[in-house]
């Protein structure tokens, strides 16, 4: 029997086709995974003290062009405190191992779109939300190096009452990176301020995770404020601390009450933004 060569060519034409076909659905199903960036934050909670400093390590979601920066810490306990919720603990049982719990020391989360930077944060007692343009102005330098395992290039920045100096590399097409820095043209590989008080390294690389991004009911009632009414909320919660606290229902005994905002207003609280 013969086989006209057209039919012939037509079929193998089909077959590249189609496999192409199925190898780019594959990629666009992949890009619809999670990838996940874990920075080590070093830095210095009390500017008074130069010796002291701490570490904290915190989660960057990314998935479908919208972005979650969270701290591990904070994150564990917000998931604790949903799981034993749902299983219908009693109040009693859920108030005995709160105690144990880790204590998260930032407990903002941010949220990038492609538009949008939008900063959820029960650190000022209140829980509050505001949201910013997606823009930073990025000075970008010649200088280059090696950074860990990636080729990055140098990016300055003036930002939050701080200068910033980034490292960045294009080798992973993202533009983003930790807390709320974002717009250069690949993904922040390390970033800290020139006195050195914050310094995020990127320290794990995960991809095609099939996680979503993290996000929790209690955001829905953060009170929705502008920035520079944050940043007054977050310095009359710290010069009135026990009165807030107290306007949470949070309890305290009558002589303890003057020792403990002595105390909050002796220690020089170091914020990442100093200003808005």
């Amino acid at each position: 029997m013969t086989i006209n060569k057209n039919i012939v060519y037509m079929r193998y034409l089909l077959i590249i086709f189609l496999f192409c076909f199925s190898f780019s659905h594959a990629q666009q199903q992949g890009s619809d995974k999670m990838q996940i960036f874990t920075y080590r934050l070093v830095y210095l909670p009390d500017s008074t003290n130069s010796d002291y400093k701490k570490e904290e390590d915190f989660y960057l979601q990314i998935k479908e062009g919208k972005s979650c920066f969270i701290s591990n810490t904070h994150k564990y306990v917000m998931q604790t405190l949903r799981s034993m919720e749902a299983s219908k603990a009693d109040l009693g049982s859920m108030m005995s191992k709160l105690p144990s719990l880790p204590k998260p020391q930032f407990q903002s989360v941010v949220y990038k779109t492609q538009d949008t930077i939008s900063v959820y944060d029960k650190g000022a007692g209140l829980g509050m939300k505001y949201i910013d343009p997606l823009l930073m102005n990025w000075e970008l330098t010649e200088e280059k190096k090696m950074v860990d395992i990636y080729n990055c290039q140098k990016a300055k920045l003036s930002y939050g009452g701080r200068q910033w100096e980034a490292w960045f590399t294009n080798e992973i097409p993202v533009s983003d990176g930790p807390h709320t820095f974002h717009g250069l043209p690949g993904l922040i590989v390390q970033i800290s301020d020139t006195q050195n008080h914050f310094n995020f390294s990127l320290i794990q690389v995960q991809s095609e995770k099939d996680y979503l991004l993290f996000y929790d009911k209690i955001f829905d009632r953060y009170k929705k404020v502008a920035k520079t009414e944050y940043f007054k909320a977050r310095v009359n919660m710290r010069n009135n601390y026990v009165n807030t606290l107290q306007g949470n229902g949070v309890t305290f005994r009558a002589e303890d009450k003057a020792a403990i905002q002595r105390r909050i207003d002796s220690k020089k609280i170091n914020y990442i933004e100093l200003k808005p």
